[in-house]
C-alpha cells in the first residue's frame, strides 16, 4: 500500500470516528431546546389523550419543554409531512396511529416520502371492539352475522373517515361473514359515535373505552376483536370465543406509536427510545396511555418496524379487496 494509500485511508478512518463521536455527545447533550410531538390527528382524540399523558413527564425527565402539536387533515398525511421533513436532531417526534401504515397504500401521491421516516417506539394496541345501535335485532356475534346476510349490502358502518381504522375493520369483518356492507364516513370519532347512538347507523367499530355509553344506556356491544379479554369497565366477549365459526379468527387492532425523521443519528435514537420507555413504564403514565382504551405494547425501534412489516400485507389486502383509495 502507497504512502497516499494509507494517509487516504486514515483520513477516511478520521472522518468516521468524528461523525460517530459527535452523535455520541449529540446525544448526550439532548434536548437543547423544545421538544415538538406532532400528533396528525384532531385535540380530544385517542392519539391526542395518548401524547398528553407522556409529555408532562417527559419534560421533566428532559429539563425542557415538551409540546404536543396537532396538526390534523389529509388522513393525517400533513402532521405526518412536517415530520418528515423536520430537522434529524430528534427535537420534532410524530406519535401516530394506523394511518402511517396504511396512508402509502391507499394514496398514489402522498406529501413526504416514507424512507424519511423510522419507527421508533410503539405504546400501546388497541383492539376494536363492535357497537350496534339498540335498534338493531341481535345481542351477540353469532346473530349479528346472521342479520348481516340477511341483509347484505344494507347494514350502515359508521367511521371516523375513510380509510380509518373503523372503516377498514368493518370491511375485513364483512369479508369475514360473507356480506357487503354500507359504509358511512363521517369527519371523526365523536360523529360516528353520535350517529350509532342516534339510530343513524346499525354499527361502528371503536375502542374499548366507549362502553360508557353502553353503560348509559344508549347503544349496545358485542365483542371485542381479540384473541382474549381486554380491560374494560364491561365484561367483553371476545371474537375467538363466538359461536359463529367464522367470526373466531377475526381480530383487528389499532397501534399508537412514536415515528422521527430516519436521519437522526443512531445514538441519539436510542437515547429518545430509553427515555421515551422509561417515562411510559411510570405506572401513572401508563394508566393516562393505556385510558382512552388501549393495552401497553412496548416495542424498541427495531421490534416496532418488524410489527409493522408483519401488519402491512394484511392491511393492504383488504385495501386491494375494497378498493379503499383516498386522494
Amino acid at each position: 500500500m502507497s504512502i497516499s494509500q494509507k494517509f487516504k485511508r486514515a483520513a477516511t478512518w478520521g472522518v468516521l470516528i468524528g461523525a460517530w463521536a459527535g452523535a455520541v455527545v449529540q446525544a448526550a447533550e439532548f434536548p437543547d431546546k423544545q421538544v415538538t410531538i406532532v400528533v396528525p390527528y384532531a385535540a380530544g382524540g385517542f392519539t391526542d389523550q395518548v401524547a398528553r399523558a407522556i409529555a408532562p413527564v417527559l419534560a421533566e425527565k428532559w429539563g425542557k419543554p415538551v409540546v404536543i402539536d396537532n396538526r390534523p387533515g389529509g388522513g393525517t398525511t400533513i402532521g405526518t409531512a412536517l415530520v418528515a421533513r423536520a430537522p434529524a436532531d430528534g427535537h420534532t417526534l410524530l406519535l401516530s396511529s394506523l394511518g402511517y401504515l396504511t396512508n402509502p397504500l391507499m394514496m398514489p401521491r402522498l406529501p413526504y416520502d416514507p424512507q424519511d421516516l423510522k419507527p421508533l417506539m410503539m405504546v400501546s394496541e388497541s383492539p376494536s371492539v363492535l357497537y350496534v345501535g339498540k335498534q338493531v335485532p341481535a345481542n351477540n356475534l353469532a346473530e349479528f352475522a346472521s342479520y348481516m346476510r340477511a341483509n347484505d349490502g344494507k347494514v350502515a358502518f359508521a367511521s371516523s373517515g375513510v380509510g380509518s381504522s373503523p372503516h377498514i375493520c368493518a370491511e375485513m369483518l364483512a369479508s369475514a361473514v360473507g356480506a357487503h356492507i354500507i359504509h358511512a364516513p363521517y369527519r371523526g370519532n365523536a360523529p360516528a359515535l353520535n350517529a350509532l347512538m342516534a339510530g343513524e347507523v346499525a354499527a361502528l367499530l371503536d375502542a374499548p373505552s366507549s362502553v360508557s355509553y353502553v353503560q348509559a344506556g344508549r347503544m349496545k356491544v358485542l365483542g371485542v376483536a381479540s384473541d382474549k379479554a381486554v380491560r374494560s369497565a364491561l365484561p367483553l366477549t371476545p371474537f375467538s370465543q363466538s359461536s359463529a365459526p367464522e367470526l373466531k379468527p377475526y381480530s383487528c387492532s389499532s397501534f399508537f406509536g412514536f415515528f422521527m425523521p430516519a436521519k437522526v443519528p443512531a445514538a441519539l435514537q436510542q437515547r429518545i427510545y430509553r427515555d421515551l420507555r422509561a417515562v411510559v413504564e411510570v405506572p401513572a403514565v401508563a394508566e393516562g396511555v393505556t385510558r382512552p382504551g388501549g393495552e401497553l405494547h412496548l416495542l424498541g425501534p427495531e421490534d416496532f418496524t418488524a410489527y409493522l412489516d408483519a401488519q402491512r400485507p394484511r392491511w393492504a389486502a383488504v385495501i386491494r379487496e375494497k378498493h379503499i383509495t383516498q386522494e
